[in-house]
């Protein structure tokens, strides 16, 4: 009966070490593999299996060196044929089968790939002889005793062959052992892309280690690695990926124990590496990882990188971490600044740290995608007119996948270019992922307080907005408190374009806007217009903007079907022209206006035609007046240290059959005369007269002087009874400014 020989199947964790390399990169695999390819091939062209051709020519041999040529071997699998072989050794050392030197020039290996590749590729279901399973436990026993010391392989390549396919492996090594340390250097090319390695094994402490170094200096030459791996691993790769230039430095260490390696830790250096990938170029200044896998299957990874994609995005101190403990895989990610190009309006994030991704890999298809996720940073620039503080985003996928909501808690802002900073600024949106910047949703921006240099602009704001793609904004809504006054806009029907290629930066459209404000009956109803804003800090506007108004309501006032021109210029005055609109029941026309929106100065030059004065006595609340007949003039108004006042103008009633005054409160024209005084009489007579007035003519003259502000009336007009007639010319004057008339009857005084 023959003897049978001992198998076993090879199991993943012995190979663990080969296999983590092997899907690394294919030169990894040969550096591993060439050793037992050479070794088998030797092994099976020495074995029984028929050798159709053997030659050798001994050029030396002597007690302490042998040298051969010539050598070849070959059989219908694999041939086998060695320039050279030179033996160094002492004969007393030799006997023992010690040798002192080894040195190989132009060995050439060639294998039939079809059953190299199958034992390489299909481990798990490959039997081998037991004794070939060890081959790290001979590390410890080569440490202790090593058979040879130097080892030198010059000019040598091995290569797969299969069918019209062959995949070569030039290679040079060079090896030194001595009792308790073996060093390796192994360099060549894969297919043509070259790569330099070494490997140790050493004895500490009772412990058996190891380390390694493959260094790739020439990435651009994976290109010459597509057709090989395309071949073996029957995909086609094509040219969506290529690296023009970068050096990679791998290194790894580990502890033999038996026929595994333990405590392993690899180390991934990558420098100035550039490269495209789908038509994206991309640059990595500076990449480092770390890998640590452990016996249970479990992986520890870290990665950290500088890299830039098409000049878009400038990635700075990118972290990446991955854990996995059995079917748990927990990723990080972080990123230490990130910044963007014009094309995405020269974004700056620093301090960014990416939601936290906790994975069930035995549920890998039910990803977290509907659970909140925060993503923090420290600071947000966007060209350099925004800038957000420390906070955070949270967001939040519906089950359906078609919306997702993104909440932003209070932070403070500063609009750099508008000299505003923002406390409690705080933003909730809901967007659709196929339309981001053009969902029919509302999204609310808030802030609790906003101050301009040191004042005080605006609290509890909240602007309810809709985006219309890159370059325009939707207004929906403003709520606000300006000086403690509550102010509404709404609808706010408004659309804010961001402007290229012309003067003006943005342009706000209104249509049917209303402002209200929440104190002395502040109300302007259909604004409808456009204003184009040429900057903000300082505030300046295009030469002419034109808007309109259905109706402007403050207290008693109402003005109607106003329209009116502005602009804003580099000297801070804000001026109005072409200003009209209907005010009791008349007309109004602003032949000049100027205000200094920097100061409280606001000066405005009117003309009035038309106006029912009626509608002007009815205004001044409290004041007993009929007045049939209508008013034509000119009247200014100022405001100066925030107080309104009049200025030079008059009032003339125009002519007219029917123009009536009937004033029931006419004791007040006489109050505190002496009934005695002469003058008495004709104040009387003059009060009953003006109880049923027909009038002739009326002017009000407003008059500034020095230190005083004076209305001057004229009045003239006839009342005629049975019994009395009175021809009226009556001038009184009243001393006192806007605020005193509004409060005429506390401070009317009549010469």
């Amino acid at each position: 009966m023959p003897e049978r020989k001992t198998v076993t199947k090879i199991k993943p964790k012995h190979f663990l070490w080969g296999a983590f390399l092997s899907g690394c990169t294919v030169i990894l695999i040969a550096w591993l593999f060439a050793p037992s390819v050479i070794s088998w091939g030797l092994r099976y062209l020495a074995s029984e299996a028929q050798i159709s051709k053997f030659e050798i020519e001994v050029k030396n041999l002597d007690p302490w060196e042998t040298r051969m040529e010539d050598i070849f071997l070959e059989n219908e699998e694999a041939n086998l044929s060695i320039g050279s072989l030179f033996l160094q050794y002492e004969p007393e050392r030799l006997a023992m089968g010690n040798i002192h030197s080894l040195t190989v020039r132009n060995l050439d290996l060639k294998l039939d790939g079809k059953e190299i590749l199958n034992e390489i590729l299909d481990l798990d279901t490959q039997e081998v002889e037991a004794s070939d399973e060890q081959w790290l436990e001979r590390v410890s026993v080569f440490l202790s005793d090593p058979r040879l010391t130097h080892l030198r392989i010059f000019d040598s390549k091995v290569a797969l062959e299969w069918r019209d396919f062959s995949l070569p492996l030039v290679f040079k090594i060079k090896g030194d052992y001595s009792s308790g340390i073996a060093r390796t250097i192994f360099d060549g090319e894969f297919s043509g892309f070259p790569f330099l390695s070494e490997i140790r094994f050493w004895e500490e402490d009772g412990n058996t280690f190891t380390d390694m170094e493959i260094e790739f200096s020439d990435l651009n030459k994976i290109g010459n690695l597509k057709y090989p791996i395309s071949r073996l691993a029957g995909v086609e790769i094509g040219t969506e990926f290529s690296i023009q230039k970068g050096d990679l430095v791998m290194q790894g260490i580990g502890r033999i124990e038996g026929n595994n390696v333990k405590d392993l830790f690899f180390e991934f250096n990558g420098s100035n590496i550039a490269g495209e990938l789908f038509d994206f170029e991309f640059s990595i200044e500076k990449a480092i990882s770390f890998l640590s896998p452990d016996d249970l299957g479990g992986i520890d990874f870290r990665t950290y990188a500088n890299f830039s994609v098409n000049d878009f995005v400038d990635l700075k101190g990118v972290a990446l971490g991955l854990e996995k403990d059995g079917q748990s895989l927990s990723i990080r990610s972080s990123i230490q600044e990130m910044k963007t190009s014009e094309i995405f309006g020269k974004l700056k994030i620093s301090g960014l740290s990416l939601p936290v991704l906790d994975l069930n890999l035995s549920e890998i298809e039910n990803l977290p995608l509907h659970e909140p996720h925060d993503i923090f940073f420290k600071q947000i620039e966007l060209e350099d007119s925004l800038n957000l503080g420390e906070g955070s985003i949270n967001i939040f996928l519906n089950q359906d996948m078609n919306l997702f909501r993104i909440h932003v808690p209070p932070l403070n802002a500063i609009l750099s270019e508008l000299n505003v900073r923002l406390f409690g600024l705080s933003f909730n949106g809901l967007f659709d992922p196929n339309e981001f910047l053009g969902a029919d949703f509302i999204q609310v921006l808030s802030c609790e307080r906003a101050l301009l240099g040191e004042d005080s602009l605006v609290e509890n704001l909240s602007i309810g907005f809709r985006p219309q793609g890159e370059k325009q904004i939707f207004v929906d809504n403003i709520t606000a408190k300006l000086k403690g006054i509550m102010a509404d806009i709404s609808p706010a029907n408004c659309t804010v374009t961001f402007l290229e290629g012309t003067e003006a930066a943005y342009r706000i459209d209104f249509n049917n806007t209303d402002v209200r404000f929440g104190r002395d009956g502040f109300e302007l109803e259909g604004l409808t217009g456009s204003v184009s804003i040429i900057s903000f800090d300082p505030l300046i506007t295009a030469p002419k903007n034109d808007l309109s108004f259905r109706k402007f309501t403050f207290q008693e006032l109402v003005l109607e079907d106003g329209s009116f021109s502005f602009s804003v210029n580099d000297e801070g005055e804000f001026i109005v022209f072409d200003f009209f609109v209907e005010i009791f029941d008349g007309s109004m026309e602003i032949e000049s206006a100027k205000w200094k929106i920097y100061t409280d100065f606001v000066k405005l030059d009117s003309l009035l035609t038309d106006v029912s004065g009626q509608e002007i006595v009815d205004f001044f609340e409290g004041m007993d007046l009929q007045i049939d007949g209508n008013f034509s003039g000119r009247f200014s108004f100022s405001n100066y240290g925030g107080v309104w006042d009049f200025g030079t103008g008059f009032l003339q009633l125009n002519p007219s059959d029917t123009a009536h005054i009937k004033f029931s409160q006419g004791n007040l024209i006489y109050q505190g005369i002496d009934p005695n005084d002469p003058e008495a009489k004709n104040l009387k007579l003059t009060a009953w007269a003006l109880e049923d007035l027909e009038v002739d003519g009326m002017r009000v003259n407003f008059k500034v002087l020095e230190n005083e502000r004076q209305i001057m009336m004229s009045i003239k007009g006839l009342r005629e009874t049975e019994d009395q007639k009175v021809d009226l010319d009556y001038n009184p004057k009243f001393i006192g400014g806007l605020q005193d008339l509004l409060r005429w009857k506390e401070n009317i005084e009549i010469p």
